[in-house]
């Protein structure tokens, strides 16, 4: 089996994989469950859950909206709250309608 980076591993629709990140503020890897990628205003937004608060069914108020960057092959945490509103507003409705 082929490694799979981050990026990868999130756009391939049959990756069940958890998908691991290090963290810029300590260098730290830090397990992810990938809820959704949702499309918003011309770019790839993925809602990424801690793989802890997945496992303990803690999903309300535990996803953290990425902006997928794939021309740099990274992902940037999304800290503007209008973009996370409206991230999680299209992601409701992808579940509302059965694309999720």
């Amino acid at each position: 089996m082929r490694y799979k980076n981050a990026i990868e591993q999130l756009l391939d629709e049959d990756n069940q994989e958890t998908v691991y990140l290090k963290s810029d503020k300590d260098g730290s890897i830090q397990p992810f469950e990938q809820m959704a990628l949702v499309a918003y205003d011309k770019k790839l937004y993925a809602i990424l859950v801690r793989k802890e608060d997945f496992d303990n069914g803690n999903l309300e108020s535990s996803g953290i909206v990425f902006e997928v960057d794939e021309k740099n092959q990274k992902l940037n945490e999304v800290v503007d709250d209008n973009v996370i509103f409206e991230v999680f507003d299209l992601y409701d409705k992808m579940f509302e309608e059965g694309d999720i």
